[in-house]
């Protein structure tokens, strides 16, 4: 990201999606991951925010979209790589443009809770 219009528009795609948030919450302080744990932790906060459990189903579908449409997104964008055999996401760049919008997406999403 060299922080150019077209840079912030991408983040700000990026940003718009609830689950791909809570995504890089996760990238933000844990530089590689799985993408197992990664959609653990944001099924963990999609359940927060709901009166009842996510299920079974829900929990697939959010691990698929992480891995075939969220995490691909992040690679294009510079943000991680994926390490395909091993199923490991590993962090290349964070941008302080993105540190500082996720402190502010940060503070709607846990008054939002």
């Amino acid at each position: 990201m060299d922080g150019d219009d077209n840079s912030l528009r991408v983040l700000l795609q990026i940003l718009s999606e609830p689950r791909r948030r809570y995504a890089l919450y996760h990238l933000r302080r844990h530089e590689e991951t799985t993408v197992t744990r990664l959609a653990d932790n944001v099924a963990g906060w999609m359940d927060a925010e709901r009166s009842e459990p996510l299920s079974g189903q829900e929990q697939v579908h959010i691990y698929t979209e992480l891995h075939h449409t969220d995490i691909p997104r992040f690679t294009a964008a510079g943000i991680v790589r994926l390490h395909e055999q091993e199923e490991r996401v590993e962090v290349v760049s964070f941008p302080d443009v993105l540190s500082d919008l996720l402190d502010v997406t940060l503070e709607f999403d846990d008054g939002a809770m």
